[in-house]
C-alpha cells in the first residue's frame, strides 16, 4: 500500500514517536501491575497465613491471566482496532489493580490477579502490533527492543516502589500504587493514544477515510480523497484465522509460534529454577539472590543491546545470533554453575541473551503477517508462549524430583534453543522465497 510504504520509509514525526512512547509507558505499567505480587507475597503469607501451594497458586494466577488474554483478547484487535482494544484493556487492569487492594481472602485476591493478567496479556502483543505499526522500517528493530525491556524495567520499578511501601503501609499499598498508576494510563490511552493507520486502511471500519485523515494531517500528509486499492494479500477472502492457517503463511506460523515456545521454555526454566540451583549447590541462599538479580539486569541490558544492534543488522539475522549464542551459554553454565564467580558472569549472559531473544521475537513477528491478522498471529504466538512458561517450571520440578543434576537440565533446555535459531532460519527462508505484499518491510539494512 503506497501510502503506509511511504510512511514507513520516511523519518518518524513526533505523532509517530508520541504514540510509541504511550505504548511504552502502558508495558512499562503493565509489568509493574504484574510483578507486584512477588513483592507482596511474603507480608500478604504472614497477614493470611498462606500455605507454599496457595502462595503458589496466588503467584501463577497473572501468568494464567496472560495467556487466556494474548488466545482470547488480542484477536480482537484485528476486528475492533488496536486502540480500542488497548483501552479495554487497560480498563480490565484498572479494574484488577483497584480490587486487589480491597481484597479479604486469597480466593478473592486470585480471582483479581487473573482479571489483571487477563486485561495484560491482551494488550502485550496488541502494543507490540501498534508500535511495529508506526515505527519507521529503518528503526522498528531498535524499537521494538526497547518495547520488550519495558516489561522487565517495569517489574525493576516495582520492587524499588514495594521495598519502602510495603513495610511502612502493609501489601495493599503496592497494590495501591498500581491502581493508580493504572487508571491514569487508562486516561492517557482514551484521550491520546492514537489508532493504528494499518488497522483503518485494510480493515476499514465505518468512518475509516476520515479517521485516516485526521491521523494523516497530524504526520503532515495530505488527506486521501479515497482509500486506497488493497494489496491482493490484504484483499484475499476470509479472516484473520484463515490467513494464519493457509500456505505459505501456515508454515510461517508454525515456525514463529515453535520457536518462540521453545525460547519461552528455556527462559522461564532459568528466570524461575536457578537462584534455586545456586542456592542448594552452593548453600547459600543470597547467592541464589544475587545470581537472578544479575539475569534479570542482564535481561534489561539484553534489550538495548538488540535495539542497538538492530538499527545495523537485519532482526531475523539477529535472533538467530542470539538463540545460538544462548543455546551455546547454558551448555557453559551447565558445565560451570559449581564455579560460583563464573557462573554469576555466565548468568549475565544468559539473562543477555535469553531476554534480546525475546525482543526479537516481537520484532520479527510482525513481519510474519497482514495488517488484517498481525494482532491474532503475535497473540496467539505469545499466549501459547504463557502456557509453556507455565509447565516449563512445574516440568523442572518432576526432573530434579526423579534425580537429574542440573547441569543435565541446562544441556536439555540448550536443545529447544537451538530449536528456535533452526526455526527462525526457515521462517527467513520461507519469507524469501515468496514475498507476501501487505508485509511490513525487513527492518535495518543486511549488513
Amino acid at each position: 500500500m503506497d501510502v503506509l510504504t511511504e510512511i514507513r520509509t520516511s523519518r518518524m514525526g513526533r505523532f509517530q514517536i508520541t504514540a510509541v512512547a504511550i505504548a511504552l509507558a502502558l508495558i512499562l505499567i503493565d509489568g509493574f501491575d504484574v510483578a507486584v505480587m512477588a513483592y507482596a507475597a511474603p507480608d500478604l503469607s504472614r497477614e493470611w497465613g498462606l500455605d507454599p501451594v496457595t502462595l503458589g497458586f496466588l503467584l501463577s494466577a497473572s501468568l494464567f491471566g496472560m495467556a487466556a488474554g494474548s488466545i482470547l483478547l488480542t484477536p480482537l484487535a484485528d476486528r475492533i482496532g488496536r486502540r480500542k482494544l488497548t483501552i479495554i484493556s487497560m480498563a480490565i487492569i484498572s479494574v484488577g489493580m483497584v480490587l486487589s487492594v480491597v481484597s479479604t481472602g486469597p480466593a478473592q485476591l486470585m480471582t483479581y490477579r487473573v482479571l489483571t493478567g487477563l486485561g495484560v496479556g491482551g494488550m502485550m502483543a496488541n502494543l507490540n502490533v501498534l508500535v511495529s505499526e508506526y515505527a519507521s522500517d529503518k528503526r522498528r528493530g531498535s524499537i521494538i527492543g526497547i518495547y520488550a525491556a519495558g516489561y522487565p524495567i517495569g517489574a525493576t520499578i516495582g520492587g524499588f516502589v514495594a521495598g519502602p511501601l510495603i513495610p511502612a503501609f502493609g501489601w495493599q499499598s503496592a497494590f495501591l500504587v498500581g491502581a493508580v498508576l493504572s487508571v491514569i494510563m487508562f486516561a492517557v490511552s482514551w484521550l491520546f493514544l492514537p489508532e493504528s493507520l494499518d488497522y483503518l486502511l485494510v480493515r476499514r471500519p465505518p468512518g475509516a477515510l476520515e479517521k485516516a485523515n485526521r491521523i494523516m494531517a497530524r504526520i503532515g500528509r495530505p488527506a486521501l480523497s479515497s482509500l486506497p486499492l488493497l494489496p491482493e494479500a490484504e484483499h484475499a477472502q476470509g479472516g484473520a484465522v484463515r490467513e494464519i492457517l493457509t500456505s505459505p503463511v501456515k508454515l510461517r506460523t508454525l515456525m514463529l509460534w515453535t520457536g518462540y515456545a521453545c525460547l519461552v521454555a528455556a527462559y522461564y526454566f532459568a528466570n524461575t529454577w536457578t537462584p534455586k540451583i545456586m542456592a542448594a549447590a552452593s548453600g547459600d541462599d543470597s547467592l541464589g539472590v544475587t545470581v537472578g538479580v544479575v539475569a534479570n539486569f542482564g535481561g534489561i541490558l539484553g534489550c538495548f543491546i538488540f535495539s542497538a544492534l538492530a538499527i545495523r543488522y537485519r532482526s531475523n539475522r539477529l535472533l538467530m545470533a542470539t538463540l545460538a549464542g544462548a543455546a551455546a551459554a547454558y551448555i557453559v553454565f551447565g558445565l560451570i554453575f559449581t564455579q560460583v564467580s563464573v557462573a554469576v558472569v555466565v548468568a549475565l549472559f544468559l539473562g543477555i541473551l535469553t531476554t534480546a531473544g525475546i525482543a526479537g521475537f516481537y520484532a520479527v513477528a510482525p513481519g510474519v503477517y497482514t495488517a488484517r491478522a498481525r494482532a491474532t498471529g503475535i497473540g496467539w504466538m505469545i499466549g501459547i508462549g504463557r502456557l509453556v512458561s507455565i509447565v516449563a517450571p512445574i516440568l523442572v520440578g518432576y526432573l530434579i524430583a526423579g534425580g537429574w543434576q542440573p547441569e543435565n537440565i541446562f544441556f536439555l533446555f540448550a536443545i529447544p534453543l537451538a530449536a528456535s535459531a533452526l526455526c527462525i532460519l526457515a521462517l527467513g527462508i520461507s519469507l524469501r522465497r515468496k514475498p507476501t505484499p501487505g508485509l511490513l518491510q525487513p527492518v535495518a539494512e543486511a549488513s
